[in-house]
């Protein structure tokens, strides 16, 4: 019969300790438990492991043979009960992000579904949000990562690129321009243009992409998504937005087209606070992310990244 682990362990701090009095205080056995549990697991394996006189302990040459079988045990235990661990906190846990809602809408949710049914006991919290948010959140440590473009604060975020995203035209499907295979961004601005304000990620963009070559004729700003499209169906003016925004905003009555002259994109990736630990079950959820396929939106428009955002744990 193979000895109870718990005589490996005694035997090992005796092993270290060469002292029966220590080694037991270790253990938190009493000195006849531990004497006793030396003596068991000598008996299990045959052998004398240690010589005793009334003022040493050393290990006899089977003793020596026998501590680095021992240690392997002892790592063994241990890892064993890592793994499980670390299965329980993977099935049990909680992943929390942040994201921008064209991100949330497009990207996120056949990853969400995926884990879903593979963690069902799994917690998943969204928050859709805008960038300056989806930064203050992740800086707060209050979700797991963020999804949104770069953040501005390089020296405690770390970015992870995703996607690169085209900007496309919006405009009413029966606007002579509709007929168009593609639209030049002075094309597209020859029309009143309903754009997201200042505040967004969107719209900085879209300034910066422009800045210089050809001034909007702005007819609204606006914070949602679905307040573009409802002005633009109602006939107020065309709009400009990333491909993946199309989810939110396409509905019966709009059309969109590729946009070019300039061409006008922005990369969307992973944030995450530099040297932060990350939960087991944060770190499957972005497994299934990697694994999803090219969306059909950026296979046309876009470039979807192979990324890997944690080397370590960060």
């Amino acid at each position: 019969m193979n000895p109870p682990f718990r005589e490996i362990l005694a035997f090992l701090e005796l092993a270290e300790t060469l002292s029966f009095s220590e080694a037991s205080a270790r253990t938190g056995l009493s000195q006849p438990a531990f004497s006793l549990s030396i003596q068991r697991l000598e008996q299990s394996i045959g052998a004398r492991l240690f010589d005793r006189t009334s003022r040493s302990v050393s290990l006899t040459r089977e003793g020596e043979a026998f501590r680095p079988l021992a240690r392997r045990l002892a790592r063994t235990w241990d890892e064993t009960f890592d793994e499980m661990a670390e299965l329980v906190a993977v099935r049990r846990g909680r992943v929390s992000l942040a994201a921008l809602p064209s991100l949330a809408a497009r990207i996120l949710p056949e990853a969400v579904v995926r884990f879903a049914r593979s963690h069902p006991d799994v917690s998943i919290r969204i928050n859709d949000v805008l960038h300056e948010a989806v930064v203050d959140l992740v800086l707060g440590g209050r979700v797991d990562y963020g999804f949104s473009v770069e953040p501005a604060n390089q020296d405690e975020l770390t970015f992870a690129p995703l996607v690169r995203d085209r900007f496309v035209a919006i405009l009413r499907d029966d606007d002579p321009l509709a007929r168009r295979s593609g639209l030049t961004w002075e094309e597209l601005l020859t029309q009143p243009l309903v754009a997201m304000t200042g505040v967004t990620s969107v719209r900085r963009r879209l300034d910066a992409s422009i800045s210089g070559k050809m001034a909007p004729r702005l007819v609204a700003e606006v914070n949602q998504l679905a307040t573009v499209s409802g002005l633009v169906l109602a006939g107020l003016g065309v709009s400009a937005l990333p491909a993946l925004c199309l989810p939110v905003v396409m509905q019966n009555g709009l059309a969109w087209l590729p946009l070019s002259e300039p061409m006008a994109q922005r990369t969307l990736g992973l944030v995450y606070r530099r040297k932060q630990s990350f939960s087991l079950a944060a770190r499957a959820f972005l497994g299934e992310l990697r694994s999803l396929p090219a969306s059909p939106i950026l296979t046309e428009l876009g470039e979807q990244i192979s990324f890997e955002p944690f080397p370590g744990n960060a």
